[in-house]
């Protein structure tokens, strides 16, 4: 059953903020980039002596920047603790300070620490993410001590996440890393999550996207409302390049529209790339009407640019709906190495094929080795290049 004022992803766009009952004084300030902050804020008129103008909340956790399910419920706890202590400050005068639970000051040593920092903005916001669920956890058991945490409470917890694996693993690794930073300020000597081993299901081997499956893929995104959806499936199918990369394309500076070229730099490798795309890709991207400068790709459920989290929640929908329709399952990331094997079966070279993708030589051979030796459109093409086949016995000839 949907809540009031919830997206079907369960995160809020702004205009659906004030539908909450988030708890009385609570108010969220919009930022120019599109988030915001969550505030207590008690008018002046009513505030006790020496009471702050405003509290962020939630304060006993980090703040993600997703208004999500665990987000809210830890903004309405502070929050009602907040209200509790203002009436009593206009009772007694007296204004009880609100310490950090240790977890809370834990995280918040970690998040604050050189290593943190040396991170890249992706990772940060990908452990952030999880961290919220070790501070869930903690908030549902007392906020115990991190200082006093044992190996089978680290593997109880763990199994709350066993229909999940994957998430598991990631949360036990940010659990790791958190516990680490104890270690690291003295708090204990050993850490709990050390050792503990999550061995996720094997996953299929590749699959390789084919022009049906991108045209199935992108039909259905259309369908449902998300353009930049199709067109980020079609652009990666014809250039190969990685999500991540789309995600930060802007409109005039990445992508000329005029002549249908995307000319950018790598932001893993630094390799400069210069493509052309497809008269049909240029429509489609025309159709986003984009202004110079501004993303190319936004989520048109937030208005913001993609990033990693919200573009897998809504590639899921698409693939969930073209599997009901007897589609084919694939993973959106196995597109990058889908364009290289088509790349290849065009009779690309290696060098051709790492000009277009940006990968280097090496990664081509590895990925051309690992999936070219039992793919029947080269062989077939191998045959006709010898003679022993007529070109016609090609099934798209």
């Amino acid at each position: 059953m949907k809540r009031p004022g919830w997206k079907t992803h369960g995160c809020l766009i702004l205009s659906d903020i004030s539908k909450l009952s988030l708890g009385k004084y609570v108010v969220a300030k919009p930022r120019p980039n599109g988030t915001y902050r969550i505030l207590f804020q008690v008018p002046a008129r009513i505030r006790p002596p020496g009471w702050p103008p405003v509290i962020p909340l939630p304060h006993s956790d980090q703040r993600t920047g997703r208004l999500d399910a665990l987000e809210i419920a830890a903004i309405r706890e502070d929050a009602a603790k907040a209200y509790a202590d203002m009436k009593r400050a206009q009772l007694t005068g007296r204004i009880a300070p609100t310490p950090r639970t240790p977890m809370a000051t834990l995280v918040h040593r970690w998040q604050t620490s050189p290593e943190w920092r040396l991170l890249t903005p992706k990772t940060r916001q990908g452990y952030a993410y999880y961290a919220v669920r070790v501070m869930a956890w903690s908030r549902e058991c007392g906020h115990p001590d991190p200082r006093l945490m044992t190996q089978p409470a680290v593997r109880s917890f763990l199994a709350n996440f066993e229909k999940t694996p994957t998430t598991r693993k990631h949360v036990a690794k940010v659990l790791r890393l958190i516990m680490g930073e104890a270690v690291a300020a003295g708090w204990r000597t050993d850490n709990p999550v050390q050792g503990i081993r999550i061995r996720l299901p094997k996953t299929p081997k590749l699959a390789i996207w084919e022009q049906s499956d991108v045209d199935a893929y992108s039909a259905e995104a259309t369908l449902q409302g998300r353009h930049s959806v199709a067109a980020m499936i079609i652009l990666v199918w014809e250039i190969g390049q990685r999500l991540t990369d789309l995600q930060q394309f802007k409109a005039g500076i990445d992508y000329d529209a005029g002549r249908g070229v995307f000319s950018f730099a790598q932001s893993k490798t630094g390799a400069q790339v210069t493509i052309a795309v497809s008269s049909m890709l240029r429509g489609v991207l025309a159709d986003l009407c984009r202004s110079d400068g501004e993303a190319l790709f936004l989520d048109e459920a937030t208005g913001n640019a993609f990033d990693t989290y919200r573009l897998s929640h809504e590639f899921r929908r698409v693939r969930t709906a073209v599997e009901r329709a007897g589609g084919r399952g694939l993973v959106l990331r196995q597109l990058r190495h889908s364009c290289v094997i088509q790349l290849a079966r065009a009779g690309c070279t290696v060098p051709e094929i790492a000009s277009i993708t940006g990968h280097t030589f090496g990664s081509v051979n590895g990925i051309l080795s690992t999936y070219l030796p039992r793919d029947g459109t080269v062989a077939r093409n191998a045959q006709i290049k010898r003679g022993l086949i007529p070109q016609e016995d090609r099934p798209d000839a």
